[in-house]
């Protein structure tokens, strides 16, 4: 058999072509360590857009009449029914009520902050106070005029309505709460931007971060709703909102000195009209 040792050429050859491999190699491994941390960024800003976007349009999309009570770019106040009813007699003071079935964990987080009932003309009468709502047995006050309890439904008494606001009797009704949504610096992640709520006085609550500086509020206006970013002098003339939720990472994926951005866009639309 033939035997010879490599020769210092061939050896440098050699070596010249395992150093290419490697090279190429850790250039593929970065590349593709690159492209999975991309992928996690832009998953993160989706999220976070997405997480807005559900705890934001299930409420908004019930603001009714004369329910936009203030607005930004980066904040709206609304009025939002969490329970529907029909008014009974006073008794003692308090308006008797039969209550519609609701969502008992929601209506349980609930802070009403009044009630608006319906006169025979159809318009609302909004009082804003503070109201008690406590469960009642006085079946008679409701009976009395052939207003029952639905099944799954209950009776309650409200007071604190002052005497000559209090609904007549087979009114129907809403108690509700005023709630804010507002983008705003964030505490979990200091230097960026949240997505906070609160209810009346309440403190504010951060619900999901981080969020681009460019989310904000747009309001749709007219039979076409054409979005605008100028809040209009007249709210009731809003008939919904836009919500523009540019999600971010947390932080910048390799290779990138910016956090990703998904941008995510829906339109919820409400009754709104002077009352």
């Amino acid at each position: 058999m033939n035997r010879r040792g490599f020769t210092l050429v061939e050896l440098l050859m050699a070596m010249l072509v395992m150093a290419i491999l490697g090279t190429a190699l850790a250039r593929l491994i970065i590349s593709n360590s690159r492209f999975v941390s991309q992928q996690d960024a832009l998953l993160e800003a989706r999220e976070a857009a997405r997480a807005a976007m559900h705890s934001m349009s299930s409420e908004l999309r019930m603001v009714g009449d004369g329910g936009l009570l203030a607005a930004s770019a980066e904040s709206v106040t609304v009025r939002v029914p969490i329970a529907f009813g029909m008014t009974c007699r006073t008794s003692g003071g308090a308006v008797v009520a039969s209550m519609l079935p609701v969502d008992s964990a929601t209506y349980a987080a609930a802070a009403p902050a009044g009630l608006a009932w319906r006169d025979a003309g159809g318009s609302y009468t909004v009082i804003t106070r503070s109201i008690t709502v406590s469960p009642s047995t006085n079946t008679a006050a409701c009976s009395a005029d052939s207003i029952r309890v639905v099944p799954g439904g209950w009776l309650v008494e409200i007071s604190g309505i002052p005497g000559g606001q209090r609904p007549p009797s087979g009114s129907i009704f809403y108690l509700f709460e005023i709630v804010t949504y507002s983008f705003r610096p964030s505490a979990e992640l200091p230097g960026r931007i949240g997505l906070w709520r609160k209810t009346g006085s309440t403190p504010y609550e951060e619900l999901v971060a981080p969020f681009d500086s460019s989310a904000r509020f747009a309001f749709l206006l007219g039979a076409n709703l054409n979005p605008t970013e100028t809040v209009p002098p007249d709210l009731d003339s809003v008939r919904g909102l836009e919500l523009r939720l540019v999600g971010a990472s947390d932080y910048p994926p390799q290779g990138s000195s910016t956090p990703s951005r998904f941008d995510l866009r829906t339109r919820v639309a409400f009754m709104n009209k002077r009352m």
